[in-house]
C-alpha cells in the first residue's frame, strides 16, 4: 500500500464548508478589485501551479487537500508533499463540499493553497541587461493578463509590468493563465507615467504596439536589440494617447486584409518572438 510522505498524524481534517479556514480561502480569491485586501496573499489552484510556487521557494501557509489527492501515488505528488512538508506548510485534509466551498474554480482541482506574493518595486526590474520589459496597459481580462506573463516568461522578457487597469496578476485566474512564470519572472504594477519615466531612466527605448497603419513600423524592420520596454494595449481601446506620445517607436504585426488585431498575449508572443530572434537567444 501506497504510504504517503506527510504523516496523516500531523493533517488535521476539516468538513464544515464554515470552517474559518475555509472562509480564509474565500476571502483570498475575491481579492480582484479588493482594496481592503492584503495584496501579499495569493490563492493558488492546483498541483502543478503550488509545485511552482514551491519551487520558487514562495512562502506557502496553507494547503488543503483532498483525500483522493493525499492518496494519490505519483512522482508529482510525492515531490508535492515532501516540498510542503520541508517549507512548514500547515496541511489539511479536506472533503469534496469543503474543497468546492474552498476552490475558486468551478471544478475543483483536490488542491488549493494559500501563500505569500507581492509584486516587485518598480525601481527593480531594469537591472537586467539588455532589458526586454512587458507593459500590459489596461489589459482588464485576468486570463489574456496572466497568458501574456507566460509568454513574456517563456519568450525572454526581463519583467513585466501591469499598468493602470490591468488585471490583478495575483488574482487566481490570471495566476493559472500564467502557468507558474509569476513565481519565475519579475512582475509588479504602476501608472503608466511611472513606468515610462522609469524606463526612459533606465536608458530604455518605449515601443508602442499598434494595428497596422501609416504610421508603424513592421516588427520584422523594428530594432528590438535595444533595451526595450514593449507596451501593450487591450484589445478593444488599444494604448491610449498618452502612451503613443511617449513612445520612441510603433510597431506592428502584419496581418491578412480583414484581421486587424491579435488577442493581446498573441501579440506579446509575436512581438517577444520577433525580439528573440533578433537578439540571438535560443
Amino acid at each position: 500500500m501506497f504510504e504517503h510522505p506527510v504523516k496523516r498524524t500531523v493533517i488535521s481534517r476539516i468538513s464544515r464548508r464554515q470552517d474559518s479556514v475555509v472562509t480564509r480561502f474565500r476571502d483570498a480569491a475575491r481579492r480582484e478589485g479588493r482594496d481592503d485586501l492584503s495584496r501579499g496573499v495569493v490563492l493558488i489552484d492546483g498541483v502543478h501551479l503550488l509545485l511552482d510556487a514551491l519551487r520558487a521557494e514562495l512562502p506557502v501557509d496553507l494547503v488543503l487537500a483532498t483525500t483522493a489527492m493525499l492518496d494519490t501515488p505519483t512522482d508529482e505528488m510525492d515531490e508535492l508533499w515532501e516540498r510542503a512538508a520541508a517549507a512548514g506548510c500547515t496541511v489539511h485534509e479536506v472533503t469534496a463540499g469543503v474543497m468546492a466551498a474552498a476552490s475558486p474554480v468551478k471544478t475543483p482541482t483536490g488542491v488549493v493553497a494559500l501563500a505569500q506574493w507581492a509584486p516587485a518595486p518598480l525601481d527593480t526590474i531594469w537591472t537586467t541587461q539588455p532589458s526586454l520589459v512587458i507593459g500590459l496597459v489596461d489589459v482588464q481580462d485576468p486570463g489574456n493578463a496572466g497568458a501574456a506573463i507566460r509568454s513574456a516568461d517563456g519568450l525572454g522578457a526581463t519583467a513585466v509590468v501591469m499598468i493602470g487597469e490591468t488585471a490583478d496578476p495575483g488574482s487566481p485566474k490570471a495566476l493559472r493563465g500564467a502557468m507558474g512564470s509569476t513565481f519565475r519572472l519579475p512582475v509588479t504594477r504602476a501608472s503608466l507615467a511611472d513606468t515610462i519615466a522609469a524606463a526612459k531612466t533606465a536608458g530604455l527605448q518605449v515601443v508602442a504596439t499598434l494595428s497596422p497603419g501609416e504610421n508603424t513600423v513592421d516588427v520584422h524592420a523594428a530594432d528590438l536589440t535595444k533595451p526595450t520596454l514593449l507596451l501593450l494595449g487591450n484589445e478593444g481601446a488599444g494604448l491610449p494617447t498618452d502612451a503613443l506620445a511617449a513612445a520612441n517607436l510603433r510597431v506592428s504585426v502584419h496581418m491578412r486584409s480583414g484581421i486587424n488585431s491579435f488577442n493581446v498575449a498573441v501579440t506579446a508572443a509575436l512581438m517577444l518572438y520577433e525580439a528573440r530572434a533578433q537578439r540571438g537567444s535560443t
